[in-house]
């Protein structure tokens, strides 16, 4: 997979040749290009203490010290960055351990401060021996994984004299995210001494994406003579220059070549990829030359992810094309036609919709699914139309659907008209959502515990529903009267704070801001925000103590709906 080839590359390679060119020595090594892993120190001739060069009696020579790359960003004061001092307190073997860590996650909250976190400019943790330039490549890396090789590029393009490995994955990084132009001048502009298959692969592909077949067709040759590994890279190009070829089932390598001239054959995506990293769903999506329904599927999945914005989803499922009969019958053909197009149908009907209450229907047909992984993103989406719907008594039966959506886009005041709109069960099960959302606006607490509210003991997960609103409304800072918790003190103590549990509350107390966003990354781990309970919650409060009362909030609510609160 692309994303295990890059972390191996950028991590590996990339903060070996950044620790040679960030002291500007590249250009005038003699001999073959050093190579370091992470941790091994710098050759003596490129140290950064070496003596600076003696200065002419008549002239006076300031020896700036050369830019830190690893204080690179991509975010501007603008974009939210975080504070330039995060890594304060921070260790580099720190950040190997727990980078990793941070995972693609359908919680907008997360998503967010993944991206800040490992695109923001900011002062480098202290990196003992290992070579200038590896935080970057854990940056790259992950921000590649997370569906962001636009935010990548850019911290490579900050680099000073690239060597071939980080040019390499400008290129990679240059075609996964739509950046052709820049893919393929670093390939044409590429050192002769380079002499990796790889380059002339790259050339072949920015051949055939020019339109010129038969030069395209004479690289191909001079691959096949200098018997280079060929998996149905040859189909793709020749597919591409309009020459029938048989493609391949799977996407061969070079994976981000592959996409690129796929895109230009006007070819699907073959279906053993389908089930591909946020990256290459983001590159489908919004890669023209795919078939629509193709795109509209990668782009639902994308989205989900945080690769694509909530808005692109939406204008994707406008732009969708419709037979009349998805027109005029939605309902009953978005049934039929089931997944990405059928939500693009009900989409499509919301919008155009001109009574509310048709609107309205229409609305929670598409949000149906609560429980899919791509509920969040279809909730972003919708949020703009779920806004304009009035609350009505001619839509009770859907008011609770009505308040709960708005509660989780955190618009209290239009969720608190619909909640008056429901019956008075269905009030009693959102108070506890309200009250995370916004405790001074919701309605008073009623003479019932938390598990009551949370669907009683005669339902399996209210235990657990009412264990994480109570652990929630308390890292928010609502105080819950005794009376309501009584229940939850027959159900076994909570699970204790370990391993990264620890290491979170640890960094909190501490106000380290880089350790603590990475070990709230390493504490929800592999379940994400459908974490335990307990855990999830020390998330919420750890972000609070160090001054993202914000970012916990919009956590605290992305976790309430995810435990179905």
């Amino acid at each position: 997979m692309l994303v295990s080839r890059a972390r191996a590359r950028l991590v590996a390679a990339l903060a070996a040749v950044l620790a040679v060119s960030a002291v500007g020595v590249a250009s005038a090594q003699v001999g073959p290009p050093v190579r370091l892993a992470p941790g091994a120190s710098i050759p003596p001739a490129a140290a950064a203490d070496q003596p600076p060069p003696r200065a002419s009696q008549d002239v006076t020579v300031d020896q700036l010290p050369p830019p830190n790359v690893d204080a690179q960003g991509v975010l501007g004061p603008a974009d939210r960055p975080l504070p330039a001092d995060l890594w304060q307190g921070t260790s580099l073997d720190e950040v190997e351990a727990l980078m990793p860590k941070i995972r693609p996650a359908t919680s907008a909250a997360l998503q967010d401060l993944a991206y800040r976190l490992l695109a923001s400019p900011a002062t480098p943790p202290d990196a003992g021996n290992a070579p200038a330039g590896a935080l970057l490549a854990y940056r790259a890396e992950r921000l590649t994984a997370l569906g962001h090789p636009d935010a990548a590029l850019g911290l490579l393009q900050s680099i000073p004299s690239p060597g071939e490995d980080v040019s390499r994955a400008v290129v990679d990084l240059g075609f996964l995210s739509g950046d052709t132009r820049t893919a393929c001048a670093t390939a044409h502009a590429r050192d002769p001494a380079w002499q990796n298959p790889f380059w002339d692969q790259a050339n072949v592909t920015c051949l055939a994406l020019d339109g010129k077949a038969d030069d395209a067709q004479l690289g191909l040759d001079m691959l096949r003579e200098a018997k280079v590994k060929d998996d149905g890279f040859s189909a793709l190009v020749l597919k591409a220059v309009g020459i029938d070829a048989k493609l391949p089932d799977s996407l061969p390598t070079p994976t981000t070549m592959s996409l690129v001239l796929l895109q230009k054959a006007g070819q699907p995506l073959p279906k053993r990829a389908l089930d591909a990293p946020p990256a290459i769903q983001r590159a489908v999506a919004l890669g023209d030359g795919f078939p629509p329904d193709q795109r509209l599927a990668a782009a639902e999945k994308a989205a989900a992810y945080g690769a694509i914005s909530p808005e692109r989803l939406a204008e994707m499922y406008l732009a969708t094309d419709l037979n009349d009969d998805e027109r005029q019958t939605p309902l009953t053909r978005a049934k039929a036609a089931g997944g990405a197009h059928g939500r693009a149908i009900l989409f499509r009907a919301a919008h155009d919709a001109g009574q509310l209450v048709a609107k309205g229907n229409f609305l929670v047909s598409f949000l149906s699914d609560s429980k899919s992984e791509l509920f969040p993103a279809l909730l972003r989406a919708a949020g703009p139309m779920l806004v304009e719907v009035p609350a009505t008594e001619d839509l009770k039966s859907v008011a609770p659907d009505f308040a709960r959506a708005l509660y989780a886009l955190d618009q209290p005041r239009q969720a608190a008209a619909w909640l008056e709109v429901a019956t008075p069960e269905a009030q009693a099960a959102l108070l506890p959502l309200a009250h995370v959302v916004d405790d001074a606006s919701a309605p008073a607490w009623p003479n019932q515990s938390v598990t009551d509210l949370a669907g009683g003991r005669k339902d399996a997960a209210a235990t657990r529903r009412a264990t994480a609103a109570a652990q929630l409304l308390t890292a928010e800072g609502v105080i819950l009267p005794d009376q309501m918790l009584l229940p939850l003190a027959d159900d076994g103590p909570a699970t204790p704070t370990s391993g990264p549990g620890a290491q979170l509350a640890t960094a909190a107390m501490s106000n380290h801001l880089g350790i603590t966003l990475l070990a709230l990354f390493a504490t929800v781990g592999d379940q994400g925000i459908g974490a335990q309970p307990v855990l999830a919650a020390e998330a919420v409060a750890a972000l609070r103590q160090v001054g993202l009362a914000d970012d916990a909030h919009r956590l605290a609510i992305d976790i309430a709906i995810a435990e179905g609160i």
